[in-house]
């Protein structure tokens, strides 16, 4: 992680960052970054607002952290399905599929807070951060794609950046569409009536998988 906490903070418990960390990431998902009030966040984290101060100088460090933090989390956990060398591109897409949901349902005010910092207001402070999860998976995602090409999995007449861009809007559309109140009720007015949940979110893998594999995938014989 970058410069963005002091010294004090990375010598607390696990325990105590995982709270602080929690109380801000819920306050900046909730009220975006101008209206976040430090006050509030140190009361969530039961620390006292000079102790935020202590650990990160500023607010702006403060939410720069847990963006840092949070892209962090998910650049882990695509990684390891993007690497991974035994995998096929069409079980990569079906694991990216289910990471994008399992996410958006664990860790939702984090999934929030990814759309906070990517409105267009947030954008010049987000600047500050010195690699962007964009940048990230944009990079691994046209990889995989030009590297299934080589191997005859995708189809070769595709513009593997561009195929990369549709791929990564339609995990993100899935994101938002489980953890941001706007994108769940538009995902509401395309998708059937709620059903059991695990029912569910298997559904909607399964029928966001079988649009990426017409897509992208050369047919199997």
């Amino acid at each position: 992680m970058n410069n963005f906490a002091n010294e004090s903070f990375k010598r607390l418990s696990r325990e105590k960052q995982n709270r602080i960390l929690k109380a801000a990431i819920a306050e900046f998902a909730e009220r975006g970054y101008e209206l976040a009030n430090t006050n509030r966040i140190a009361k969530r984290a039961k620390i006292s607002v000079g102790s935020i101060f202590h650990y990160f100088t500023t607010k702006e460090n403060l939410f720069l952290y847990i963006v840092q933090y949070g892209s962090a989390m998910i650049e882990e956990y695509a990684g390891k399905v993007v690497d991974n060398e035994t995998l096929t591109v069409a079980q990569k897409i079906e694991a990216l599929l289910r990471l994008a949901v399992k996410s958006s349902r664990e860790e939702e005010t984090l999934i929030r807070l990814y759309h906070e910092t990517s409105s267009i207001g947030n954008q010049e402070l987000v600047s500050k951060l010195p690699r962007s999860l964009e940048q990230f998976t944009s990079e691994r995602y046209i990889k995989m794609l030009e590297e299934g090409q080589r191997k005859g999995e995708v189809k070769p007449e595709l513009d593997a950046r561009f195929a990369a861009f549709s791929m990564d809007n339609i995990f993100l559309s899935l994101q938002f569409a489980y953890a941001c109140d706007y994108y769940r009720i538009r995902f509401q007015m395309y998708n059937h009536p709620m059903i059991d949940r695990e029912a569910y979110d298997e559904q909607v893998i399964s029928e966001a998988f079988q649009f990426l594999k017409g897509a992208l995938l050369v047919a199997e014989d």
